[in-house]
């Protein structure tokens, strides 16, 4: 695809999903720690400090703003944006 055709799509040419693996750009929705998310890590997903999801990330594309993880319970892959979920590092059940 060219340069004139990328563009007509609305596309950034440096545009690209990292598989399985992680984008090392600094714009990501971490919370307070603001700790790089990174495949395999255990993570909780929210919204105003409500947990949606919890599961276990695949994939971040930090250029993107979306972080892939596969949900704890039915094992779904859901894909979540970063500008809509802080995502961070799954809290302790444990007092």
């Amino acid at each position: 695809m060219s340069s004139h055709e990328t563009a007509e799509r609305g596309v950034p040419e440096n545009a690209a999903v990292i598989g399985r693996g992680t984008d090392t750009a600094d714009r990501n929705n971490l919370g307070s720690g603001a700790q790089p998310l990174h495949p395999g890590q255990l993570v909780q997903a929210r919204i105003r400090g409500v947990v949606h999801w919890t599961g276990t990330v695949e994939t971040v594309s930090v250029a993107l703003g979306v972080v892939w993880i596969l949900e704890n319970g039915l094992g779904e892959r859901k894909l979540l944006d970063l500008r809509e979920y802080q995502v961070g590092p799954q809290e302790s059940a444990d007092p």
